[in-house]
């Protein structure tokens, strides 16, 4: 009884360093500043998006299908979540999830360019690492 008391202790550590170290790592966040240009109804005006990326580990992959999500602030004017990403190579195809699957953008890991429809209209823009 004492070996089996010991054994279920044994497991219920490793149990619980395997859930501390999944909901440790499974994230990798990055923040980005994209200057660029806003679109709508034929006017465009220049602006400049903060945005905050995170990438799931491979192995998030195990119980979900997105890459990750994606944060963006338009300074003085919106804050926008995108909850579903696929990636594609160097491209993150970004997805509005509510109240149905939406493409509504990209951004490229490769050149760092954003393109992508938010509620002031269609940015498009380089960015750089903050």
């Amino acid at each position: 009884m004492k070996k089996a008391f010991k054994y279920l202790g044994f497991l219920i550590l490793g149990l619980v360093i395997l859930f501390f170290f999944v909901a440790r790592f499974s994230a990798v966040e990055s923040s980005f500043r994209c200057s660029g240009e806003i679109s709508n109804s034929g006017t465009v005006q220049p602006a400049t998006v903060y945005m905050k990326l995170t990438e799931y580990r491979w192995w998030v992959n195990l119980w979900g299908d997105s890459a990750g999500s994606l944060h963006l602030e338009i300074p003085k004017t919106s804050v926008e979540s995108f909850g579903h990403i696929e990636e594609i190579g160097d491209l993150l195809t970004i997805y509005e999830t509510y109240p149905q699957k939406t493409l509504k953008g990209n951004f490229s890991k490769l050149s760092k360019t954003l393109s992508i429809q938010t509620s002031r209209g269609f940015f498009d823009g380089a960015c750089t690492a903050n």
